[in-house]
C-alpha cells in the first residue's frame, strides 16, 4: 500500500509523460523508416532531415538553412517535356552535391523544392556560396530529351532558374517550422522571381 497515499493527479501526469515519450519514440522510428532516395536527384528525401540529418545538424548551436525552388520546372515539364524536366533535376542536384561539404545536408524537399542545411554555418557565410550556385545553375544548359515534338520549332535546350530563401536554425527549435516558413515565403513570391532572400 506504499502508493496508496500518492495524489492521483501526480500519477496521471506521470502516465501522460510516459505515453508522450513512447509516442515520440514511435514517431521517430516511423520517420527513420520513411527515408528513401529520390529517383531523379539521387538525394535523400526530406524525412532524412528529421532523423539522421538532425543528429548532424544539432552538433552545432546554429546552422544556416536554405530552401530553393526550381521556378521554371513546371513550365519545362509542360512546354518541353517531363524527361527534360527530370534531367534538369538530376543535373542541378549533382552539380550542387559535388560542391557541398559532407557536413552539409542536401535533400529533395518536395516537387521543385530542395533544402540545404549548412551545419554550423551562419547566413552571411552561406551567401557567397549560394550566389555562386545560383550563377552555375542559371548558366547551365540542359538538352531537350525529345526534340521530335509536334511543335514547328523544337526547343534545343532549357536553362533552369531558381529562387532561394535562407534563414538561421537554432538548435532545439523546430526544424520543420523553419522549413515551413521558407516554403511559405517561396510559394508566396511571384512565379518569375529569381533572387536570394534572407529571412
Amino acid at each position: 500500500h506504499e502508493l496508496g497515499n500518492v495524489d492521483t493527479t501526480v500519477l496521471e501526469v506521470v502516465k501522460n509523460n510516459i505515453i508522450s515519450v513512447l509516442r515520440s519514440v514511435e514517431s521517430q522510428r516511423i520517420i527513420n523508416h520513411l527515408v528513401r532516395d529520390d529517383m531523379y536527384s539521387g538525394l535523400k528525401t526530406v524525412e532524412y532531415l528529421y532523423s539522421e540529418g538532425k543528429t548532424v545538424i544539432d552538433k552545432y548551436p546554429t546552422s544556416a538553412v536554405c530552401l530553393f525552388k526550381l521556378i521554371n520546372l513546371p513550365k519545362i515539364n509542360e512546354k518541353v517535356n517531363r524527361k527534360t524536366g527530370n534531367d534538369v533535376i538530376t543535373k542541378v542536384s549533382h552539380m550542387i552535391k559535388d560542391n557541398l561539404s559532407n557536413e552539409y545536408i542536401f535533400v529533395r524537399y518536395n516537387g521543385p523544392k530542395f533544402a540545404i542545411v549548412f551545419s554550423g554555418s551562419d547566413v552571411e557565410g552561406v551567401a557567397q556560396f549560394m550566389e555562386d550556385i545560383k550563377y552555375r545553375v542559371e548558366t547551365m544548359k540542359v538538352a531537350n530529351k525529345e526534340e521530335k515534338q509536334a511543335t514547328a520549332r523544337p526547343i534545343p535546350y532549357v536553362i533552369p532558374k531558381i529562387n532561394v530563401a535562407i534563414t538561421t536554425y537554432y538548435k532545439g527549435t523546430a526544424l520543420d517550422g523553419v522549413l515551413s516558413k521558407l516554403e511559405e515565403y517561396l510559394d508566396s513570391t511571384d512565379e518569375n522571381e529569381s533572387e536570394i532572400n534572407y529571412l
